[in-house]
């Protein structure tokens, strides 16, 4: 080997040393983490992934990795939340960082309104939880995915579960006082709003559309009527091109006073849903674990 060569062998092996032991890799961590905590989420992306390639070994690695799959999260980017959760799940053996990846992944599927998946890893995750504050997090979790799915006995059990000194305990117990009133909402029943209907108009007026139901029963009469006057002036083309709009107009009006009732429904448990978010909320508050916080900044496992 030249002199020149060995010269630059030994700048590049210098710059690795410095850069593997750089301090500054340390301040742009606790840098990552005040971003984070300043909810400017993907600036803190950019400075955690700075971490990783300066300190791609270090054991802090896999936390800096569930803290990116948060941010993300966070952030409204739930795909590739997703994808860092799955990716900590298959490479990490660790089973704190798995726990910790397992329920923010629950909470992406939650988020992305899938919430028989949230459900179904929460019910996994739960028996593993040590961590009391961890397993309030899920049990109260669960219970909102319960409520939203309309499994509202389940949901209660999950609410009754937080544990006394659990900082969500008191929305837990008033979710858990509220739950069961959605059985108790205000229904209409598609079925009777369809066969009442055969007179158009009066499935609507069961629903309480009535400037809708004046307007069926006005222009299902006027059609009908049409229909009936060419038929008897002898004018069957007209008549039945007037009888195939009529059936139209007929037929919309039944599907139209059905999917009505479904509406009024939905509603009512969507706003059902909406005061129960407004005086609880409907999630947990995630991300800002302390304990992943503690091990970046002081190194403690």
């Amino acid at each position: 080997m030249t002199r020149c060569g060995a010269f630059f062998l030994t700048l590049f092996l210098c710059a690795q040393f410095a850069s593997a032991n750089d301090p500054g890799a340390e301040a742009g961590l606790r840098f990552a983490e005040s971003l984070f905590a300043e909810r400017d989420y993907f600036r803190a992306i950019t400075e955690y992934k700075r971490y990783l390639y300066l300190r791609p070994d270090s054991k802090k690695a896999p936390w800096v990795r569930f803290r990116i799959g948060e941010s993300y999260l966070a952030g409204g980017k739930l795909d590739a939340a997703r994808f860092a959760f799955e990716d900590l799940l298959e490479t990490q053996k660790d089973p704190r960082v798995r726990r910790w990846a397992f329920l923010s992944m629950a909470r992406t599927f939650y988020r992305r309104g899938m919430l028989r998946q949230s459900a179904g890893v929460l019910d996994e995750i739960i028996p593993r939880l040590q961590d009391p504050a961890l397993k309030g997090h899920a049990f109260y979790l669960s219970g909102c995915a319960r409520l939203k799915i309309g499994l509202a006995k389940s949901a209660r059990s999950a609410f009754d579960q937080v544990g006394s000194d659990h900082e969500l305990v008191e929305r837990a117990r008033w979710l858990s006082s509220q739950v069961m009133r959605v059985e108790d909402l205000p229904e209409k029943s598609p079925v009777f709003a369809g066969v009442l209907s055969i007179v158009p108009g009066l499935g609507h007026i069961y629903l309480g559309e009535y400037a809708v139901a004046f307007t069926a029963f006005c222009w299902n009469g006027v059609f009908g009527f049409a229909t009936y006057g060419a038929f008897q002036r002898g004018h069957y083309g007209v008549g039945a091109l007037l009888a195939a709009m009529e059936l139209l107009w007929y037929s919309g009006t039944i599907y139209g006073a059905v999917s009505g009732a479904h509406r009024y429904n939905r509603d009512a448990r969507l706003n059902f849903l909406d005061e129960l978010d407004e005086g609880a909320g409907l999630d947990i508050p995630f991300p800002k674990p302390e304990a992943v916080g503690t091990i970046l900044i002081q190194g403690e496992f």
